[in-house]
């Protein structure tokens, strides 16, 4: 018997109405039987760890999940962690505290030898080191992915690093593990990245040498007969059938988000009293309850979209007013444009020129809002949007495109369905 949202709904494990995408899932594993680096890229809740955890389960490699905090070496240090190799570093900082691994930084590498055991080694403040034959000692240094990729063959290691939310780390740090990856590659260490943008060939831009270095996968756009796939998939595990012109109303509602789909299924199911799988075949479903599970997301959506475009439109909060001028304001100007374009406006992104001559329409130094200034706003939104804790975020700019798009798919159900003339009257305006 399968309970409800082991069927339907966004998960953090594989939910029971997972189907296979031949163009997706297939370039997949043909990816995993090379050498190369891979890429999974896409709006968020449209599948990237439901395809990546289905043919690596993360339980058997090497999973590191990043936050706007992680360095580089921390990703290395994960690691080699959970292979049982214990890092022992007595360096510290000014503080006195002893120091995470960090650029340049070199460490011994206790390895195992016999799986573990009595030995062991910490590389806390004021720690002591006690070895024993079941490891062996080996000087690295950490920062280096040449050294990394040593110790891991001396270590006999196998398994795929996997690396969730990339897009958390700041550019400069995207642009550093986008130039260690060639040596990885080189030296046969294999990586899979997740990362939250529709932007082709994002590594490469950081560095040209991963163009024949890097597979791509982009888990977008999903096709209204995959939708049905889903649903079918999910009823037979549940034995139920959604009454007709349910789902393709379903479908409508979603705007190409296979999680919001997910979730809409998943609440008709709740005002059905559908939880787990029925003794027998159900008919489920009106246009009753599909409003209803609309009306639901919608609310739950609009409180945390609401509130990320509140923290986007207050920028740089410690901007002052210098000489007698105010300072230009760009990021709450730039979400007045997004809010008066609507869905129609952002559905096929925003070009880059027409979001400054938008801005321009409405800004109170509108000759002062120049290229340059453009470029710093648009560049700077995936920082921006990682230092206010918006997560994951809901815009991004495709510097070759020079376009502006939405990155959360649950973003095109909110503006959709919000009073966005409400909500931007409500902005919070740092000119008052």
């Amino acid at each position: 018997m399968a309970k409800l949202e082991d069927v339907f709904g966004v998960s953090t494990h594989q939910v029971l109405s997972y189907i296979t995408r031949p163009e997706v899932d297939d370039k997949f594993t043909a990816a995993l039987v090379g050498d190369k680096q891979i890429v999974v890229y896409g709006a968020s809740k449209q599948g990237k760890t439901a395809l990546v955890s289905k043919y690596l389960p993360y339980d058997q490699h090497l999973p590191v999940s990043v936050t706007p905090k992680t360095e580089i070496v921390d990703i290395y240090s994960s690691v080699l962690r959970q292979l049982n190799v214990k890092l022992v570093s007595s360096q510290t900082d000014s503080s006195g505290r002893e120091t995470q691994a960090s650029v340049g930084l070199k460490v011994k590498a206790l390895i195992p030898l016999f799986g573990g055991g009595e030995g062991s080694a910490t590389a806390g403040a004021k720690s002591e080191v006690t070895k024993t034959s079941q490891f062996e000692e080996v000087p690295f240094n950490l920062a280096l992915p040449q050294d990394v990729s040593e110790l891991l063959k001396k270590i006999g290691s196998q398994k795929i690093i996997i690396i969730e939310n990339f897009h958390y780390l700041d550019e400069d740090k995207q642009k550093q593990l986008a130039f260690d990856l060639r040596t990885f590659q080189e030296l046969g260490v294999r990586f899979v990245i997740l990362g939250v943008w529709r932007e082709k060939n994002r590594l490469a831009q950081y560095n040209g040498d991963l163009l024949d270095r890097v597979v791509e996968i982009p888990v977008e756009p999903w096709t209204e007969s995959e939708f049905q796939k889903v649903a079918d998939a999910g009823s037979s595990e549940l034995k139920v059938h959604f009454n007709d012109g349910v789902i393709a109303k379903c479908i409508q509602a979603s705007f190409s988000s296979i999680g919001v789909f997910q979730e809409l299924l998943k609440s008709i199911c709740v005002f059905a009293g559908v939880r787990d799988t029925q003794f027998a075949w159900r008919d489920i479903g009106d246009d009753r309850m599909l409003t209803q599970a609309v009306e639901t997301k919608a609310q739950e959506y609009a409180a945390r979209h609401q509130r990320a475009l509140e923290s986007i439109a207050a920028g740089n909060l410690s901007a002052t007013t210098k000489d007698g001028v105010t300072p230009l304001f760009l990021p709450y100007y730039l979400v007045r444009v997004v809010l008066s374009a609507g869905y129609d406006g952002i559905e096929s992104g925003m070009r880059r020129a027409a979001i400054q001559e938008q801005i321009q329409k409405i800004h109170h130094r509108a000759q002062d809002v120049r290229a340059s200034d453009m470029s710093n706003l648009l560049h700077t939104l995936g920082s921006l949007q990682s230092k206010k804790n918006i997560s994951p975020p809901i815009i991004d700019y495709d510097k070759n495109m020079k376009l502006l798009q939405a990155v959360d798919s649950t973003f095109y159900f909110f503006l959709k369905h919000a009073d966005l003339k409400q909500i931007a009257e409500e902005l919070p305006s740092p000119l008052d």
